[in-house]
């Protein structure tokens, strides 16, 4: 069933009460003069999308391209083929072809292109679409009664958009949804190669600054709602990415060089027992290598770590 959770008149978080581990939040924007406006409203059962377009959906805006935000998307084009899907450029492109999304994402070139597929494909029912609408993060679009600012948030993904979203007619309060930012428990998620723990500091500092600086409601793919001004919330989330420097630099030895293996699955970003349930897996090898990757580069550009041989490294003296 599907859970309409109110953030202003007219405008909904919504995600579905089932119990499937493979979902994200999404928002449902009222807005009777041109058409009600979606956003990240995928993971979903078919028969809960089914519900929710008969409320006569014109526009559905994609925040960018990972499977727990899309796979379901196709049956938005089968069920009303009107509804205008948007998608951040470049991600629009993986949408079309999925052999653009494993190219880019680097698991074709990890070696696991086809597992990965088999995993969208035949586990998630993953469809690739006819019609998409690519835009550049940054454009803002008019609905009459919403204005909607995409806003360029990298890192997670090559064109990951958070968006703001403010009535034109009436006053309400803007409402900011960061897509995968990171305000989960775990944190930012950046386990492709296209991500970028660089951009992923970036775009959180400027959505901090945006944030602080007016009376946003702030919500996110993968968390509640937040009305009251949380001024840490983002500082917080850095934070959580400086803890995971200190526990690789404790992990490393100023003598012995450490490899790629004496770092991962050691609970730097996955449980111990969510690990256990998915021993073997190479997916999740393959994202947690990366994202150890991206901090050990991060510590040997702040020279607090020496590379002495290829994927090997030893705290500096």
């Amino acid at each position: 069933m599907l859970i309409y959770e109110k953030i202003v008149d007219g405008i909904f978080l919504v995600y579905s009460d089932s119990q499937f581990w493979f979902k994200c939040n999404g928002i449902f924007i009222k807005n009777k003069n041109s058409g009600n406006i979606l956003i990240d409203c995928n993971c979903f059962y078919k028969k809960e999308i089914m519900e929710i377009v008969k409320n006569q959906i014109n526009s559905y805006f994609v925040s960018h391209v990972h499977l727990d935000h899309v796979y379901n998307l196709h049956f938005y084009e089968e069920f009303d083929p009107k509804i205008k899907i948007y998608c951040p450029i470049p991600e629009n492109e993986y949408l079309k072809d999925f052999n653009n999304f494993i190219k880019a994402n680097g698991t074709l070139d990890f070696g696991i292109g086809d597992e990965f597929k088999k995993f969208a494909f035949k586990e998630l029912n993953f469809k690739e679409l006819n019609s998409v609408i690519g835009f550049n993060p940054g454009t803002e679009f008019e609905f009459k009664n919403i204005r909607l600012k995409t806003l360029h948030i990298p890192g997670h993904s090559p064109g990951h958009t958070a968006f703001s979203i403010e009535g034109i007619s009436k006053q309400k309060r803007k409402i900011l949804f960061v897509s995968d930012i990171g305000l989960t428990k775990m944190g930012a998620w950046y386990g492709f190669k296209y991500s970028n723990l660089k951009d992923v500091r970036d775009s959180i500092k400027k959505i901090e600054k945006i944030y602080l600086n007016d009376e946003y409601i702030i919500t996110s793919g993968h968390g509640p709602i937040i009305f009251e001004k949380q001024p840490k919330l983002f500082n917080d989330l850095l934070k959580k990415m400086d803890n995971i420097n200190e526990k690789l630099l404790l992990m490393l030895d100023i003598d012995e060089p450490k490899k790629l293996d004496d770092l991962i699955f050691k609970g730097l970003f996955f449980s111990e027992d969510y690990i256990n349930s998915r021993k073997g897996d190479s997916i999740l090898f393959f994202f947690e290598n990366n994202m150890i990757t991206s901090h050990i580069r991060e510590l040997i550009e702040k020279k607090k770590v020496i590379e002495v041989t290829a994927n090997q490294w030893i705290l500096k003296n």
